[in-house]
């Protein structure tokens, strides 16, 4: 093998014939919206599609350099735009650090394939993984070699391929056909692609089918090796993924074609086959023109047509022999019907923005042919209009997730051809702008690496949950708030623009970033000091530590000795973040406000803040956790910061709470004197306790019948020296509420 220095001329000059589709690019790639921006960093084109890899460029996460950061299909000869975040191998679920060295370069190139070569070490682990590309072909072969060069075995390693989309929508659970279950193909899919992952070796399948490992040992002087194959299509159709696995299985298989019309006789333009087997869904075809066709291992199926807004066929039987070629026509495909919904407040009539999600009726299989949640317009407050398939339907109606109202149900029945029009009134339970109360989801991703959501949907979600400040975070971005302000403006709604600086080791929400500064630092690389004087320099006024207690967490990491540059306390905020049902984020709240207790005690004035960590509008409830910030008058961004920085706020998942003394104050009493600490709080599901915290400890608490009106409390205390106190308030289905200290100061 030729070295990867002696290959730099090759490399410089692209060496592809002009008779070949395949060509290698060194410098920033041509993908539009692509990452891999600088000099020596490597595109390879094969005429189906693009590949970017990271030589120079940082890729997202703190990740290593040497992966695929970028990828594009090509469609009449032009690109089109970026729908990968990363494409690599990880030695020990995203542990690619320890690392002193990344060499990546061309290893192989002609007119029929590039081999690009990626060398790196993991503490003692050597790592080698190959990509081979070959011309006109819709696959990349990756191989992976791990040898030990340690002294110790390593133990209960989770290693293996990850595929990170930008946007698109999941295919979370192995499909597999002739193996186990876990080893089948994962993808990534939108109307007008698909990136898959055929991965033979893995049992596991983590984060919606993005990551693909093996569990396993590595002892002194072992090599263990790893190989996988990358698809990218061009089209919303699984079919094929499953005609790889049929060919790389080698499985006996028939055709199965046919057409398809509504049922009034209309040939269908586009539409889908699903394919079911043991009840379960695992792949479809986008036929054009009312035709389809795909092949499919020997089996049994069930099969059923539908298309966009369509309803569904009667499903059928079939059974693949092998060679067969089988006709099937669907004529049944019922066509849409419409909805118009006006949402608006029973006690008023004002339009309110709205999410409203189908709890009972036909939910797409196929995401871009709809969802099963709808929010309303941006421009038309409280009004939503679309086509939907025709059938039996529970909706439900929220709007102000749980803080400021309940929501409701409607049942309808959705006729074919048919309009339905709805007029929704919520009432309205509360309303914390009369007492000055403002709230924000303080972190919130929009469709840059990990996220799924446009910028649109991103206000249009966080607006349907009731708050008052829109707010934008992506990892280590702030390409969509410039969007995001502008949408913001449309509706007069202020907004905080913010980038969540991203290593392995921590996650810190920087904000407000000033106008046209980015992230100019490689997170993968650099100390927690670092990291804080960028979001310095990127103008932030705030530093929040997202998520602490997480795996990556800022404070598990520093627990576990892994921060670069040891503990800095050079943070403003900790985050405290939605409860979900089984995800420990409960436990690791208290941990959280454990930790802020501490701090408190000290005299640290470092203060909670909450956020949703919203990746998915349609799949996850914007401000589920969210932040109140009084301020006086209309708000705005500048007077929400200076709220959160002086701790007049709450973190909330559900309770309200209005204090007589706000929150972060100061108290001066004299020596024995008395302190009445007045609160109204409201939780409009019911409220269930109120507790007082003095110095992390549990002083008092009062219990309530489930109210939904507000409740006045007060706890009379006679602090004796300097102390501090808060809130933690439980409505009765679990949410709660965390309030930011009051200081007292006592005079001897």
């Amino acid at each position: 093998m030729r070295s990867i220095l002696a290959l730099s001329l090759c490399m410089l000059m692209a060496c592809a014939s002009d008779e070949s589709s395949l060509s290698v690019v060194i410098g920033p790639t041509a993908i539009p919206r692509g990452d891999a921006v600088a000099a020596n960093d490597i595109t390879v084109s094969n005429g189906l599609f693009a590949v970017a890899f990271a030589v120079d460029t940082a890729p997202p996460w703190g990740v290593a350099r040497g992966g695929i950061v970028d990828i594009a299909v090509i469609r009449d000869g032009e690109l089109d735009y970026d729908i990968a975040s990363l494409a690599d191998f990880m030695p020990n679920n995203w542990s690619s650090w320890p690392t002193t060295y990344q060499r990546v370069g061309i290893e192989k190139q002609t007119a029929d394939e590039a081999v690009v070569r990626t060398e790196r070490d993991w503490g003692d682990v050597e790592l080698t993984t190959q990509f081979f590309i070959k011309a006109d072909d819709s696959k990349i072969r990756i191989l992976t070699t791990m040898t030990n060069k340690g002294q110790a075995t390593l133990g209960g390693l989770l290693s293996g391929y990850v595929v990170w989309p930008d946007g698109g929508n999941l295919i979370a659970d192995p499909v597999a056909f002739g193996s186990g279950d876990a080893n089948g193909w994962t993808a990534a899919y939108d109307k007008n692609w698909v990136v898959g992952l055929h991965a033979p070796f893995s049992e596991v399948a983590d984060r919606l089918g993005r990551d693909r490992y093996t569990v396993h040992d590595l002892a002194p002087g072992e090599t263990r090796t790893f190989e996988a194959w990358l698809q990218i299509e061009s089209d919303g159709s699984l079919a094929p993924m499953l005609q790889a696995e049929i060919d790389f299985g080698q499985l006996a298989s028939g055709q199965l074609r046919g057409n398809v019309t509504s049922s009034d006789g209309v040939a269908i333009g586009r539409p889908a086959i699903v394919i079911s087997k043991n009840d379960k869904a695992v792949v479809w075809t986008v036929g054009d023109e009312g035709a389809y066709s795909i092949r499919l291992p020997v089996g049994d199926y069930e099969v059923y047509a539908t298309a966009s807004g369509h309803g569904q066929s009667e499903a059928t039987q079939v059974v693949v022999t092998e060679g067969s070629d089988s006709q099937l026509d669907f004529d049944d495909v019922r066509t849409p019907g419409r909805i118009h919904f006006e949402v608006a407040e029973a006690q008023t009539g004002r339009a309110l923005d709205a999410r409203i999600s189908i709890e009972e009726g036909q939910k797409p299989l196929i995401a871009y042919f709809g969802k099963d949640v709808y929010f309303t317009e941006l421009d038309s407050v409280g009004k939503l209009s679309s086509d939907i398939p025709p059938g039996r339907y529970r909706f439900k109606v929220s709007a102000g997730g749980g803080f400021s109202s309940l929501p409701q149900r409607i049942d309808l029945v959705v006729e074919s051809g048919q309009s339905h029009e709805l007029t929704i009134s919520i009432p309205v339970l509360a309303k914390p702008e009369r007492h000055g109360w403002y709230s924000a989801d303080m972190h919130h991703h929009s469709d840059v690496l990990d996220g799924f959501t446009e910028a649109e949907f991103v206000l249009r979600s966080q607006l349907a949950a009731g708050v008052d400040i829109a707010f934008l975070s992506d990892h280590d971005s702030v390409i969509n708030n410039e969007e995001m302000h502008s949408l913001s403006h449309r509706r007069e709604v202020a907004f905080i623009p913010a980038t969540e600086l991203s290593p392995s080791w921590g996650h810190f929400n920087a904000y407000p970033v000033d106008d046209g500064k980015t992230v100019d630092i490689d997170t993968g690389k650099a100390a927690v000091q670092e990291i804080f004087q960028e979001a310095r320099r990127m103008g932030a006024e705030i530093v929040a530590v997202n998520h602490p207690y997480s795996e990556y967490g800022y404070f598990t990491s520093h627990e576990k000795g892994v921060v670069p540059g040891d503990f800095d306390a050079g943070f403003d905020l900790v985050e405290i973040g939605p409860v979900l049902e089984s995800s420990g984020a409960a436990v690791k709240n208290r941990e959280t406000l454990e930790r802020a207790f501490e701090m408190w005690n000290d005299g640290t004035r470092t203060y909670l803040v909450a956020g949703s960590d919203v990746h998915d509008v349609w799949s996850s409830v914007s401000a589920r956790a969210r932040t109140y910030a009084h301020v006086d008058g209309e708000p705005s961004k500048e007077k929400f910061i200076a709220a959160l920085q002086s701790g007049h706020s709450f973190a909330s998942q559900g309770p309200l709470v209005f204090p007589e003394i706000i929150f972060g104050s100061d108290v001066s009493l004299a020596a024995d004197e008395a302190l009445d600490l007045r609160y109204s709080v409201q939780a409009v599901t019911g409220l269930k306790t109120v507790k007082l915290i003095e110095r992390g400890q549990e002083i008092a608490a009062k219990a309530s019948t489930g109210e939904a009106d507000l409740v006045d409390i007060s706890f009379a205390v006679n602090p004796e020296t300097d102390t501090w106190y808060s809130l933690v308030i439980e409505d009765i289905d679990g949410k709660i509420a965390y309030t930011n200290p009051v200081w007292v100061s006592v005079s001897k």
